[in-house]
Formats: structure tokens, C-alpha cells, sequence
């Protein structure tokens, strides 16, 4: 039933192919024991994901149809944040657009919003909300 969802599902503009899901895959598939509930289609995880990233909508409003829950692709959300998963696909997606040219470094800039000021800056009103 989950599957002939799946395939009905009208694909929303922050979808992801399954050839791009298909490069990000060996980062979140994990052996898991065969115990307890039967694991989500990561596939739905990683756009319900996009979906609400590229949205600005709550986790609670993901809509029903991908086949998985608010609940769960929050979880894993930050699951993936906290162990570095992202930053490691991230990494070597960057890596493989670079190995084939697709990256173009003269269009790169740098942004120093995060920077902290120096010591013995006159007014840190205005720097204070930079800090984290």
C-alpha cells in the first residue's frame, strides 16, 4: 500500500531524483537489526526533509502524502545534524562537483557575518547578535 502511495504522489518542486537520492544514500543507509517497526522509506525522509527546508512551513506541516511522518523525518533530521551525516554528504558532494569541473571557484565568496569582533570594540551593540 505504502509503495502504490508512493508512486501516485505528485512530485513537489523540492523533491530530489532517485539518481541524486541514489549519491547520498550509502551516508544514511544503515544495517539496522530486524526488530521492532519496519523502517521508513528514506527516500520520503530526505524530501519530506527538503520540503519543509525549502518551505519555511512547521515539521507538523509536512503534508500527508509523502508517506512518512512530521515525527520522523524531524528525528532523523536531527539525528544526521548531530552526528556530522550531513556535513560528511555535503563534503563529498562538493568533492565530486569539483573532480568534474562543475564547481566554479571564481564565483565563491566569503562572508564574515559569523565573525566575532576583536577585543576592545567600541560598540558591541551592534556585533552582539553575531555571537552564538
Amino acid at each position: 500500500m505504502q509503495q502504490q502511495n508512493q508512486q501516485r504522489r505528485k512530485p513537489y518542486p523540492s523533491d530530489i531524483s532517485k539518481k541524486q537520492f541514489a549519491l547520498i544514500e550509502p551516508f544514511i543507509r544503515k544495517r539496522r537489526k530486524r526488530m521492532g517497526r519496519p523502517p521508513a522509506d528514506l527516500f520520503e525522509v530526505v524530501n519530506g526533509m527538503l520540503y519543509v527546508l525549502s518551505t519555511g512551513c512547521r515539521w507538523r506541516d509536512l503534508p500527508h502524502d509523502f508517506g512518512v511522518s512530521y515525527v520522523t523525518c524531524y528525528r532523523q533530521f536531527i539525528k544526521w545534524i548531530k552526528n556530522g551525516t550531513f556535513k560528511k554528504m555535503f563534503e563529498e558532494l562538493k568533492h565530486k562537483a569539483n573532480k568534474n569541473n562543475l564547481l566554479h571557484w571564481r564565483n565563491a565568496y566569503l562572508d564574515a557575518s559569523d565573525v566575532k569582533s576583536k577585543k576592545g570594540a567600541k560598540n558591541t551593540a551592534d556585533t552582539r547578535e553575531n555571537t552564538r
